[in-house]
């Protein structure tokens, strides 16, 4: 899949669906190394996954975030984190920002109190 992102061009649906599948299977420390393995520095390492942070799907943007999220904190994640530009981390801290402030929204609309939203992140 990895691959497909690199190599074709494809259309919003196609990428779509690769990136929320990278999404919802990469998650144990293994399953991050395996991906790590596929994007290797030298052929742009997390470049094409990042570009997910761009796309027009807003559940997209998210879910990349949470990925690479995850790889950020993982042990050698970490590398190709800083291997990430300047403008894919904005965008990363951007988007992670419109994460939590929708998630407080949420609970302050289920009636729960900022304080219980500062307590749950």
């Amino acid at each position: 899949m990895h691959d497909r992102l690199r190599t074709q061009r494809l259309t919003p649906l196609q990428s779509r669906d690769i990136y929320l599948s990278f999404a919802n299977s990469v998650w144990s420390y293994d399953e991050i190394c395996l991906l790590l393995t596929v994007a290797p520095e030298s052929h742009a390492g997390l470049f094409y996954i990042a570009l997910g942070l761009f796309h027009k799907d807003r559940d997209v943007r998210f879910k990349t975030s949470e990925l690479l999220e995850r790889i950020a904190e993982h042990e050698a994640g970490q590398h190709w984190w800083k291997g990430l530009s300047r403008y894919q981390k904005l965008a990363f801290h951007r988007i992670r920002r419109e994460v939590e402030a929708e998630m407080r929204m949420k609970l302050e609309k289920e009636g729960l109190g900022p304080e219980i939203g500062k307590r749950i992140s």
